[in-house]
């Protein structure tokens, strides 16, 4: 099996797994090397599973699958168990005020309002979209005005939830990242 690709020997695993249909498949890492038409099989199957009543348990460093596909979530890192509930449990208790921005061309001052920390706490700058979390007792429609009045062409502006990956990135903070750089930490966690 070791001359077959990463993806190949995903699928492999993944047949022999559900091959004799059980009720618990467990499943580490699942969607790794998988090219999208083959994700998209195992997203369906899994889905199927979970319809049958069946139950799917699987490890990700994803957080996308885990907030599409799981009915339930743990979050470990560094062997400890930070969150365990639904999805709905875990955005109500780490949620926040947020708000989704994306550009459609220039961005304005962009950068300036979201350093403003009367409006925005915090957020991801991930080009042409960023993820805030507003100020305690900020409005959206301030930061929406201010982007507008800057010259930002927006695609989009919408209250949200968090993201499970905020909410992870949150959680396990940038020591995390520095622990893994470093080879110290196990840089884990588990949905």
């Amino acid at each position: 099996m070791s001359d077959l690709s990463k993806g190949m020997q995903q699928k492999v695993q993944f047949i022999s797994t559900i091959l004799h249909d059980p009720e618990l498949v467990i499943l580490d890492e699942p969607f790794s090397g998988l090219d999208p038409v083959n994700s998209q099989v195992l997203r369906d199957t899994v889905i199927d599973y979970r319809r049958q009543g069946k139950t799917v348990l699987f490890s990700t460093h994803i957080m996308e699958h885990a907030e599409k596909l799981c009915d339930r979530l743990c979050i470990i890192a560094r062997g400890k168990k930070l969150i365990d509930g639904t999805l709905a449990e875990v955005k109500s208790t780490h949620g926040g005020k947020h708000v989704i921005v994306a550009f459609d061309g220039s961005q304005g001052n962009a950068q300036q309002i979201f350093a403003d920390r009367r409006l925005v706490a915090k957020f991801q700058d991930f080009g042409q979209q960023a993820e805030l979390e507003l100020a305690p007792g900020a409005d959206a429609q301030e930061i929406l005005k201010a982007l507008v009045e800057s010259g930002a062409r927006l695609a989009r502006f919408e209250l949200a939830s968090p993201s499970l990956h905020k909410i992870f990135v949150d959680l396990v903070g940038p020591e995390a990242a520095t622990a893994t750089a470093t080879g110290a930490g196990n840089g884990g966690a588990r949905a």
